[in-house]
């Protein structure tokens, strides 16, 4: 069967010396992987009209479920061309490709995740290489997925302070229950706190960027939503960190 799909390559590697194995989420399908046999020949007809971050129309031959499909054609739609000649964007573009790969599950077909996936590679063409965007946008990964971090009181017992962060509560707690239930905690100053309050209630990064943040603000932004990330998303921290670290030292 020919399934013809709209797909943003989230990975590719190499299969032999002249063909590509390509891993994509799809609007309707969900995340799949396809073979492009001949895509590394010079006179290829897929050059061009792949490539990663871009939205595509792909046609694939599909085989049985959680195979490896074969592609038949493909043909470029959107590319996004600053991810070319911004390094910065372009490394927020492969932490959000990265983070999308790492939490799909094969072929479970998700339109609305594919939207929102198009829409923070829209949004990082603009604001991705701004280091506050990642921020932003791990933020809105979590409540989009029904994991937003509760920032407002204790997740015990509703007290408003003082507060550290614990991934593990799923939030903030007060001192008295962070040490009635050993609960492993982060420092989170209240100016830290403050600022990612105002993030996750922001439905666009523009306020994200626009706030200045000092080197040690930034040091706890990252220390507090890398736990976070890492415990509810079962994610490998080192894509991130590296990605992280080049943006925050550029």
């Amino acid at each position: 069967m020919i399934i013809k799909a709209t797909a943003i390559p989230l990975a590719y590697y190499p299969y032999s010396s002249t063909s590509r194995i390509v891993h994509w989420l799809t609007r309707h399908h969900g995340k799949v992987s396809t073979l492009l046999k001949g895509a590394l020949r010079p006179k290829s007809p897929f050059l061009g009209e792949y490539e990663l971050f871009g939205t595509s129309e792909l046609l694939y031959f599909a085989k049985r479920p959680h195979a490896l499909h074969t592609a038949k054609e493909c043909a470029m739609l959107h590319p996004r061309n600053t991810f070319r000649i911004d390094w910065r964007a372009m490394q927020a573009a492969s932490y959000l490709s990265a983070l999308f790969s790492q939490t799909t599950p094969d072929e479970a077909p998700h339109p609305g995740l594919f939207e929102f996936f198009e829409e923070l590679l829209d949004l990082a063409e603009e604001y991705g290489r701004f280091p506050q965007f990642i921020h932003w946008a791990e933020l809105r990964f979590c409540d989009y997925h029904g994991h937003a971090p509760n920032l407002g009181s204790c997740t015990q017992c509703n007290a408003t302070g003082p507060l550290a962060f614990s991934a593990t509560a799923g939030g903030v707690v007060c001192t008295p229950c962070s040490k009635k239930t050993k609960l492993p905690i982060l420092a989170c100053p209240p100016d830290v706190l403050a600022i990612l309050r105002a993030w996750q209630k922001a439905d666009h990064p523009q306020l994200a960027v626009k706030t200045a943040i000092s080197a040690k603000q930034q040091f706890h932004l990252s220390v507090i939503e890398g736990a976070f990330m890492q415990h509810h998303f079962n994610l490998n921290p080192s894509h991130r960190d590296a990605i992280r670290s080049g943006m925050e030292g550029s």
